[in-house]
């Protein structure tokens, strides 16, 4: 599960381009990419390697989470605080600067993700 947050933020079209070199044509990602319709419709135009699902701002984020193996997102407390209730790991990639880097080393050293 790839999340942007609730603006579609972050580092996700690079995310899921290295996850369709990595993880190939037996998997499926599930894209969350929030209110950014944009990037949702790019996502959506493109011929991923492997079985991409595309969503825009979803309300059942919980039921997604429980449907996962992973969560890759950047460092935003809500996302991590669900992962954290649902004990779904997760994959960092990246933060918005100040705001969300301190919930980095929170992650880490709690040894609940990467």
């Amino acid at each position: 599960l790839l999340i942007g947050g609730g603006d579609g933020m972050g580092a996700m079209e690079t995310t899921l381009n290295a996850l369709g070199k990595r993880l190939g044509k037996d998997t499926q990602v599930v894209v969350i990419c929030g209110r950014n319709k944009k990037l949702a419709d790019k996502f959506r135009a493109t011929q991923w390697p492997m079985k991409v699902v595309v969503n825009g701002f979803v309300n059942n984020m919980s039921e997604w989470m429980a449907a996962c193996d992973c969560i890759v997102t950047k460092a935003g407390p809500g996302t991590i605080a669900e992962a954290l209730i649902r004990g779904v790991p997760l994959l960092l990639n990246g933060c918005v600067p100040c705001q969300e880097e301190g919930n980095i080393p929170f992650v880490v050293d709690n040894k609940v993700g990467a």
